[in-house]
């Protein structure tokens, strides 16, 4: 402790005696009497007393050029002071889900499909948008990234790609459009569900359908599409897709081990598919490849059609 108290902040120094609270690390100094990083000046602690919650840390940089990034987020700490990070570090339109547009209703869909607000406990940190999809999918990932004018980078692990944005203003505005923290499926089902106008349904859908959806050939090359959800937003999609083109499906409900649990299916083949598919891909502006290929697959397959039995 003698060596490292006046280096390190006391949530590192923490770490370093795990039997230990940051409370007793600090009485234990105070005790030895072991300088606080190096003696902070009283003029210095004004400064982060005035501007410490609210200033970047390049503008702290500036007010106190002898101190260092970790130097002065111990003494911060060690004053008791909290910074308030309820903007993203970096560039990122803040302001896009304020306005309908068909990559807006995309990128909603698709958050009720595979994406997500996660609530953030630490004190002063906005909660974050986050997305999460196979690497094989990552184009997806990048026409979001570019579609938001997002400087946040991309994470990669083995298999997955995830794109996280720390962004208050974009959460809030997410919340009013019906989204909920973690899985949108996991909400109550008194939750509103968003009112999307008419001519960005299909794209809304379409997110939805690459998001939690599938485009496959059943064993005779016949397209198959099927989507699943929440229950309100299934019970939307299959309603939709029943006014527009008087197709229906029976919505299904998962089953697991025998007990029923919330999620919910819709599935639709041949003709009835192909219709679809070409409605939500033709022309799109925002879609992922993998399922926009399969789009293409689709419309080049020529179905029979059964013959009317005659009833005469």
């Amino acid at each position: 402790m003698k060596e490292f108290y006046s280096k390190i902040r006391v949530k590192d120094l923490a770490k370093m005696f795990p039997n230990r609270t940051k409370a007793t690390i600090v009485a234990k100094a105070l005790s030895l009497g072991l300088p606080s990083a190096k003696l902070w000046q009283p003029e210095e602690n004004n400064i982060l007393r005035k501007y410490f919650t609210k200033a970047s840390l390049k503008e702290l940089l500036k007010l106190l050029p002898k101190r260092s990034r970790l130097a002065i987020l111990a003494q911060g700490e060690r004053l008791g002071l909290k910074r308030e990070i309820n903007k993203p570090h970096l560039k990122i339109n803040e302001s896009y889900f304020k306005k309908w547009s068909p990559n807006m209703a995309y990128i909603l869909g698709f958050i009720f499909a595979d994406g997500g607000i996660v609530k953030i406990t630490k004190n002063g940190c906005s909660d974050k948008l986050a997305f999460g999809v196979n690497q094989k999918d990552i184009d997806i990932l990048r026409k979001i990234k570019k579609e938001l004018s997002a400087k946040q980078a991309l994470s990669m692990n083995d298999k997955s790609v995830h794109f996280a944005i720390y962004s208050q203003k974009i959460v809030d505005n997410l919340k009013k459009l019906g989204v909920s923290y973690r899985k949108s499926f996991r909400e109550g089902p008194r939750k509103k569900f968003p009112t999307i106008p008419k001519i960005y349904i299909r794209d809304f859908i379409r997110g939805v359908v690459d998001g939690d959806g599938s485009i496959n050939f059943d064993k005779k090359g016949y397209p198959t599409l099927s989507v699943c959800g929440k229950k309100n937003i299934i019970n939307f999609i299959r309603d939709y897709f029943l006014s527009k083109f008087d197709i229906y499906s029976k919505v299904a409900q998962g089953k697991k081990n025998g007990n029923y649990y919330n999620l919910f299916y819709i599935a639709y083949r041949c003709n009835s598919a192909k219709t679809l598919i070409n409605h939500l891909y033709n022309n799109a502006f925002l879609y992922l490849d993998r399922k926009f290929t399969l789009s293409k697959q689709c419309l080049k397959i020529k179905i029979k059609h059964r013959k009317k039995k005659n009833t005469s």
